[in-house]
């Protein structure tokens, strides 16, 4: 039977090497830039609304390696 390995990905490999102090800034400056995108999408000035769903996936990245 063929073992089965988790494909990791270039953010994943990236967060694990940084230390906390520096997870947590980068947690504070994701989460400012979630906060700026989703009032630019509010006021109809965001282009790409994917851009919302990919900060919200780096904070959970984040979080996770927290």
């Amino acid at each position: 039977m063929a073992k089965v390995t988790k494909k990791t990905t270039k953010k994943e490999v990236d967060l694990t090497k940084k230390t906390v102090a520096e997870l947590n800034a980068e947690l504070i400056t994701t989460q400012t830039d979630l906060v700026e995108a989703k009032r630019s999408h509010a006021a109809r000035e965001l282009v790409s609304t994917v851009r919302i769903k990919d900060l919200r996936r780096q904070v959970a990245r984040i979080k996770t390696v927290l």
